[in-house]
């Protein structure tokens, strides 16, 4: 350890942050908002967090493909100006400096905001904490050699070495290090045996320790042809092709969205009418999944829709049943743009992982999974309308994007798939709907169906919803799209009748909504069902009463009791009610009578358990908070969070001369802040070494980390 040195220390991560200003501030909470949540104290617990690891791998998890590239040349190359740092990236290559000279500011101007890259007198440096969440050969090159080999040197090693020698080390170019064994022995080219040996007798390879060799940075940068990187960066993540004929593909993507919502209609009243059991995981048995599917779509999209019902809040699962929801009534009775925008949010939350949608529905799943829709959204919304969509394209952009993330083109593939079904991609081209708020050119809905003589109705466009209401009563679903057929029948008139319309209303129904006259084979069977209809009647009871006294079967019937629950006489000594057996057991205890309690058999059974209410858990959230105020309230406490500084090393100075126990709160790695009581052993240049108290060991705490410390 070095002791603390009076003098300016140079620029830091700590006094970088200590400068900044309200604007830069917050431009760096917004960019890493993992520092302002929780909200910090001051300004020295925004830099501490800032150096936790956590922290530092967020942030470099959020920069692109360029940034990244600009972040990888700064820590492989060590300190270097703009300038300097467009002519490593352009060594060989043909772009010119001057060409990226712009995109190069660009990058290192949110580096420095980022504060993942400091400058320091017109140079620029990596943050050394930044460099250990880098590869361990940043741009694949070795640390600087001790006494490097010149070019030429080099060059004429690699020419006497001869062309085995070279193949072995051409495939260390891009990953310096190899497994050799016995990597120290001695060799001289004239006892080497083998490409390996001769390569270590040249010097063209050193061994890093017995059964490991590195390839010199200066031979690895001779073999590259001075190349940083393998491909040279781009600035931009890849272009677009060029769009199509506008119009034509916009139709195409509004007539497959009114099929989306036709589709999530006819979903709809399919799981409306089909009892559909809930699985144990909570999700939907596949035999019941086939049935409500087959008049909806054909293949994967119906899926889709099932999936997108759930996620919507379309249908839920209601005990042993999944069911439409209330907000599935109020979805039927929107626009239909609106009812197309809330399956366009409703697609961005579907938690199942895209290509694998079954009957699982709301089960757990990826956390991933979301976020390639999310991905693939905004690579489309980026795209001019109408620009032909290619999975390879938008897979390409996704790793330009994220470069550490695994993109699989089959996820993105099945997304797109996702995308055609909701018409946001059609004839594969991007379509208006991607991130359109309005649709002038929806369809009028009209109230006029076709009735034809084979017992069916067409619907020429989009009904309004209580036509569609009346007629998804009347008739059964036989085709999906715009333009459905339905199918009168028996049971769907009988079905409407039980509803309790009458045969006459259904005949003024069908003349008020027919474009033509009202088929003849439509009206006889009417006639037919209103015929049959009510031969026999079915009561609802709640509560099946046997007394044996008659008298007291008086008595029940004329006290207040039988308004209560709705008694009536069915038998000499038998009553019904309407109310549930525990409503109507409490009222006849209160004429004074002892009624027993029978199950459904006629056996006598216990009381239950008393009722207990379900309590659900307060879902806690983290508080959003808004980077400019924060930057404001952290500047107006400046002076005293970091005045402080100077302070707290003066206490643990007194502390480590004392040999007392010390209070210590401190920020740990994933931005938690831990008390523990310590006892400083060494105070040293922005650390402190310490033993914990308990049987904690002994740790290197950085002075920046301790918040607050108070003697024990």
């Amino acid at each position: 350890f070095r002791p603390l040195s009076a003098t300016e220390d140079p620029t830091t991560l700590a006094s970088t942050i200590r400068n900044l200003d309200a604007q830069s501030l917050s431009r760096l909470l917004t960019l890493r908002p993992d520092l302002a949540n929780p909200i910090p104290k001051d300004l020295a617990e925004v830099s501490s967090r800032a150096g936790t690891h956590a922290s530092i791998n967020a942030a470099i998890s959020s920069l692109d493909h360029w940034r990244l590239s600009l972040l990888t040349a700064l820590a492989a190359q060590g300190d270097l100006s703009l300038t300097e740092l467009a002519e490593a990236l352009c060594q060989g290559w043909p772009t010119k400096p001057e060409a990226i000279q712009a995109d190069i500011a660009d990058g290192i101007s949110d580096l420095l905001d980022m504060v993942l890259v400091l400058e320091d007198s017109g140079r620029l440096h990596v943050i050394q904490i930044v460099t250990t969440h880098l590869s361990g050969y940043p741009a694949g090159l070795a640390p600087v050699s001790v006494m490097p080999m010149e070019p030429d040197k080099v060059t004429e090693r690699l020419t006497e070495a001869g062309p085995k020698a070279r193949s072995v080390l051409e495939r260390l170019v891009w990953s310096p290090t190899g497994h050799v064994p016995n990597a120290r022995r001695t060799v001289t080219p004239a006892t080497a045996t083998t490409p390996v040996e001769t390569a270590l007798a040249h010097q063209l390879l050193r061994p890093l320790d017995d059964d490991t060799v590195i390839l010199p940075r200066e031979v690895s940068l001779a073999l590259r042809g001075n190349r940083l990187f393998a491909k040279q960066p781009s600035p931009t993540p890849p272009p677009w092709p060029e769009p199509r004929q506008t119009n034509l593909v916009n139709r195409a993507g509004l007539g497959t969205a009114l099929e989306a919502v036709s589709a999530m209609s006819a979903l709809l009243e399919a799981v409306e009418r089909h009892n559909c059991a809930v699985l144990a995981n909570g999700g939907l048995a596949k035999r019941d999944a086939r049935i409500v599917l087959s008049r909806v779509a054909s293949g994967d999209d119906g899926w889709v829709y099932l999936a997108l019902a759930v996620a919507g809040g379309l249908i839920g699962a209601d005990g042993r049943s999944w069911l439409p929801t209330p907000l599935a009534d109020r979805w039927r009775a929107d626009s239909l743009w609106g009812q197309w925008v809330s399956l366009r949010n409703a697609w961005r939350h579907i938690s199942q992982l895209p290509g694998h949608l079954d009957n699982t529905l709301d089960a757990s799943a990826p956390a991933t999974a979301r976020a390639w829709r999310r991905l693939v959204h905004r690579e489309l919304r980026s795209a001019e309308p109408s620009t032909p969509i290619e999975t390879e394209v938008v897979a390409n952009r996704i790793r330009w994007r994220q470069p550490g993330t695994t993109v699989d083109d089959s996820l993105v593939e099945a997304v797109l798939d996702e995308c055609r079904a909701l018409g946001m991609v059609a004839l594969d081209a991007r379509t208006d709907l991607v991130d359109a708020r309005t649709c002038a050119d929806m369809p009028e809905r009209t109230k006029e169906v076709i009735l034809q003589s084979d017992l069916t109705a067409v619907a020429p466009g989009p009904l309004t919803p209580d036509t569609a209401a009346d007629l998804a009563l009347l008739a059964d679903r036989e085709s999906t799209g715009i333009a459905g057929v339905r199918r009168f029948n028996r049971s769907s008139l009988r079905r409407a009748l039980d509803a309790g319309w009458t045969g006459e209303r259904v005949r003024q129904w069908w003349a008020e909504h027919s474009l033509g006259d009202v088929p003849q084979s439509l009206l006889v069977l009417l006639d037919d069902v209103v015929r049959d209809h009510g031969r026999v009647s079915v009561a609802a009871a709640g509560a099946l009463l046997e007394v044996d006294d008659p008298a007291a079967v008086e008595a029940i019937l004329r006290s207040p009791l039988t308004t209560d629950v709705g008694l009536r006489r069915i038998g000499p000594q038998v009553l019904v009610a309407q109310a549930e057996p525990d409503q109507v057991l409490a009222g006849l205890r209160q004429l004074g009578m002892s009624p027993v309690a029978r199950d459904a058999y006629g056996d006598v059974f216990s009381a239950p358990p008393p009722p207990r209410a379900k309590v659900d858990l307060p879902a806690s959230s983290a508080p959003q908070t808004d980077p400019e105020e924060l930057a404001a309230s952290l500047l107006d406490n400046k002076g005293r969070g970091f005045s402080d500084r100077r302070q707290l090393i003066a206490q643990l100075h007194q502390a480590q001369q004392d040999g007392t126990w010390m209070h210590i709160e401190r920020v740990v790695d994933d931005g938690t802040s831990v008390r523990q009581t310590v006892r400083i052993m060494a105070v040293a240049a922005g650390a402190v070494r310490c033993v914990i108290r308990g049987g904690g060991g002994v740790v290197i705490v950085p002075v920046s980390r301790i918040t607050s410390c108070q003697t024990s």
